[in-house]
């Protein structure tokens, strides 16, 4: 039999209910996360942008390296040179592919030969545009992200 007095809340001298430490702390966490969340939120966001601007830009010397390479192997002369460039944009494009959202119309090369062949180098310029998720306001949202790589001709 349940007694009626274990049932009454607990009343001070001044005859207000006094609040259990469980009760109080439960509000003390909402306001915390609500302020936390947006904090949270935008470092989240920044790791994201920074993480693509580093895969980015690693692709984009990857790109150049590899149209390089393929430059100081397979030198060209003036009859040989319109097969070669083409040739030379699909490597990098090749290796540009593995990046998420790649459009190959916004990917610029250029190759430029110096010198002929044995004492000549070849001269990769590639760029891309790099666009954030977010509109950060205090850095731009686009960038272009370029490299050159120059090699000696091997052959």
């Amino acid at each position: 039999m349940l007694k009626s007095r274990n049932l009454r809340p607990k009343y001070n001298g001044l005859r207000s209910r006094t609040a259990t430490a469980a009760e109080t702390r439960g509000g003390a966490a909402a306001v915390e996360f609500a302020v936390v969340l947006p904090i949270l939120v935008v470092m989240l966001a920044g790791t994201a942008d920074y993480g693509r601007f580093a895969s980015t830009s690693v692709a984009v010397c990857n790109a150049s390296r590899a149209g390089a390479g393929y430059g100081c192997i397979h030198p060209w002369d003036s009859y040989t040179s319109q097969s070669f460039m083409t040739t030379c944009k699909a490597k990098v494009e090749e290796e540009f592919s593995s990046v998420p959202g790649f459009d190959p119309q916004n990917l610029s090369v250029q190759l430029t030969s110096e010198g002929t062949w044995p004492h000549g180098r070849v001269r990769v310029a590639v760029s891309y545009p790099f666009r954030t998720v977010v509109n950060w306001g205090f850095i731009p949202s686009s960038i272009s992200i370029s490299r050159t790589t120059v090699l000696p001709m091997v052959r």
